[in-house]
C-alpha cells in the first residue's frame, strides 16, 4: 500500500488550529496514521486523550523521517482532523479514490468500522466472494458494481489488520499479567518458605530451652541427694562415737 500523501493534501489548512499547519511529510503522516490508529482501536474506536495525543506525537517525532521541527500533541489532532475532512470529501466522489490515504482512513472511521467494534481482539478468515453479474447487466453499472466490490474487499482487509494488532495487544497485556502473577505467587512461596524456618528455629530454641531446665533440674536433685547423704553419714558417726 503506498503511503505516500499528494502535494495537495500536504498544503491542506487546519481549522481546527485557527490557521495553516505545519508542513507535513509523507512519511511523518504514515506514522501519524499508524500511532493514531493503533490508539484509536486500543480506546474502542473512542476519542483519545490528552495523554494518548502526547503519545501519538512522541511516536511522530521518533520516527524514521526526523520529523523537523517537532510536532505538538495538538499539532497531531490537527492534522488528524484535517485527514477525517479530506477522507469524508473522497468519499463523496465517484470510486475509487486516488488518494493514497483512503484505504487506511477508510478501515479506522468507514461507515463499517462501528458495525465492527465487537469484533475488536478477534480474528476471521476473509474469503473473496464471487462475482455474480447478471447477463442482462449493462456495462456500466458492471464497471461500478466492480469498484464497489474492490473497495469493499480492501475495507475488510484493512480491518483485519486493524484487528490483528488489537489481538497482538491483547496478547501481550495477557502475558504480562502472567509475569506479574508468578512474581505474586513466587513471593507467597518465598514468604511460606521462609515462615516455616522461623517457625523450625523457634522449636529448636524452645525443645534447647526445655531440655537445659531439665538438666538443670536433675543436676539440682542430685547436689540435694548428696547434701541429704552427707548429713545423714555425719550423724551416724558422731553417734558411733558417743557409744
Amino acid at each position: 500500500m503506498n503511503l505516500g500523501a499528494s502535494h495537495h493534501d500536504r498544503n491542506t489548512h487546519s481549522s481546527g488550529g485557527g490557521g495553516r499547519e505545519d508542513c507535513w511529510s509523507d512519511g511523518a503522516t504514515s506514522t501519524l496514521i499508524e500511532a493514531w490508529g493503533d490508539r484509536y482501536v486500543r480506546l474502542n474506536r473512542g476519542n483519545l486523550r490528552q495523554k494518548d495525543w502526547q503519545e501519538v506525537a512522541d511516536a511522530v517525532n521518533s520516527g524514521r523521517d526526523g520529523v523537523k521541527p517537532k510536532k505538538t500533541d495538538v499539532q497531531c489532532q490537527n492534522r488528524m482532523d484535517t485527514l477525517k475532512r479530506k477522507y469524508k470529501q473522497e468519499r463523496a466522489k465517484p470510486p475509487p479514490s486516488k488518494w493514497s490515504f483512503f484505504n487506511r482512513i477508510e478501515a479506522l472511521i468507514g461507515g463499517d468500522a462501528s458495525a465492527n467494534k465487537k469484533l475488536t481482539g478477534s480474528t476471521f478468515t476473509i474469503k473473496p466472494k464471487s462475482k455474480s453479474l447478471s447477463q442482462g447487466v449493462k456495462s456500466t453499472e458492471s464497471s461500478s458494481d466492480d469498484d464497489d466490490e474492490v473497495r469493499k474487499k480492501q475495507r475488510e482487509v484493512d480491518v483485519g489488520l486493524s484487528d490483528g494488532a488489537a489481538c497482538r495487544e491483547l496478547a501481550r497485556a495477557i502475558l504480562k499479567f502472567g509475569e506479574i502473577y508468578e512474581r505474586i505467587e513466587s513471593l507467597k512461596r518465598q514468604q511460606m518458605m521462609e515462615l516455616e524456618k522461623q517457625r523450625i528455629e523457634f522449636t529448636k530454641d524452645l525443645e534447647f530451652q526445655r531440655m537445659n531446665m531439665l538438666v538443670d533440674a536433675h543436676l539440682e536433685m542430685e547436689k540435694l541427694k548428696r547434701q541429704k547423704h552427707f548429713t545423714g553419714s555425719g550423724k551416724k558417726c558422731k553417734s558411733e562415737n558417743r557409744s
